[in-house]
Order: C-alpha cells, then sequence, then structure tokens
C-alpha cells in the first residue's frame, strides 16, 4: 500500500490535466495530524491549485469544494498506514479500508470522500502521510515537515510542469 516518490508522481500524473482541489483535513494541534491543513495552506498560498484547508470538518466544506466544479479532488491527511513516519501515499477510497486515519474527523475520511464524489462526481484521492505523534500540543514532527515539502514538490511537478524540485521526493 506505500507509494515510493515515483509511484505517487505516477498516481499524480494521471490528473495533471483535470481540473484538481485539494482539501486538506486534521488539527493543527495535534502535531503530525496538521499534515492536511498545512498542505492546504502551502498549496492556495502558491496559486498552484484550489486548495481548503477544513480542518477537523471536511464534511463542512463539500459545498465549497462542489462549487469550484473539480474533476478530481485529493484529500490531504495523517492516516495510519504501518509505515515509517513521514511515508507519503495517494490512496484510491477502496485503499482506506486497509489503512487507519488519524481520527480527529466528525466523519470518516472514507465517508467524506463518498460525500464529495457524489455531490461533485470528481474522483476522489487521498494524499496521506504516516504520522509520528498526534499528541494535543505536540509540533509537527520533522519527518512530517519533510513530507509537506516533498507533497508540495511532486504537486507542483504534476500541475505546473518544469517547475525545478525543491526537496527530493
Amino acid at each position: 500500500m506505500q507509494g515510493t516518490p515515483g509511484d505517487i508522481l505516477e498516481k499524480l500524473g494521471r490528473l495533471a490535466a483535470r481540473r484538481t482541489v485539494l482539501l486538506g483535513m486534521g488539527n493543527i494541534l495535534r502535531g503530525d495530524d496538521g499534515f492536511g491543513p498545512e498542505l492546504a495552506v502551502r498549496v492556495s498560498s502558491s496559486g498552484l491549485l484550489p486548495a481548503i484547508d477544513a480542518g477537523t470538518t471536511p464534511e463542512n466544506q463539500v459545498g465549497a469544494v462542489a462549487r469550484l466544479g473539480p474533476e478530481a479532488v485529493i484529500l490531504a491527511d495523517a492516516v495510519h498506514m504501518g509505515s515509517e513516519t513521514g511515508t507519503l501515499d495517494l490512496l484510491a477510497a477502496g485503499d482506506l479500508l486497509e489503512a487507519s486515519t488519524a481520527g480527529t474527523h466528525a466523519l470518516s475520511p472514507g465517508m467524506v470522500m463518498e460525500r464529495i464524489a457524489g455531490e461533485t462526481g470528481a474522483e476522489v484521492f487521498m494524499l496521506a502521510v504516516q504520522p509520528g505523534s498526534l499528541g494535543f500540543g505536540q509540533p509537527m514532527s520533522d519527518e512530517v515537515r519533510k513530507a509537506v515539502e516533498a507533497a508540495v514538490d511532486a504537486l507542483e511537478r504534476t500541475f505546473r510542469p518544469g517547475t525545478s524540485p525543491r526537496a527530493p521526493l
């Protein structure tokens, strides 16, 4: 289930020609669970893709996502995949059955993915990072900070071809 950097670029590459929206999920007060919100802020500020920081209530942002008319939606979240902290993977909805999310959301990410797909007709994916610490008040780990950089780089390589990589994948 774990993707190598090349796998992630290949998986993202299939979305390059589609209108894509990123939805960051997670709790910035719980260490590595801040991955999704941090990635959404970084992507939004770069103008790379429309991106929404949904925090711990992604179900409240389904309408905002739908208004953007996406063909693909990438949710970004911390997911227990049984891999090393900071490992990234791009998962389809069915892959989430094999993984466990960090659990700080009102609805499960699988349910959010189904709802977004149903309301938009878009194909929905999860850009997942393996968290380390999810303790309240804990800082984001160095490994997940590096994963944020790697995810930004992979998204830029996909949606802004010709961009020089900033961080090794």
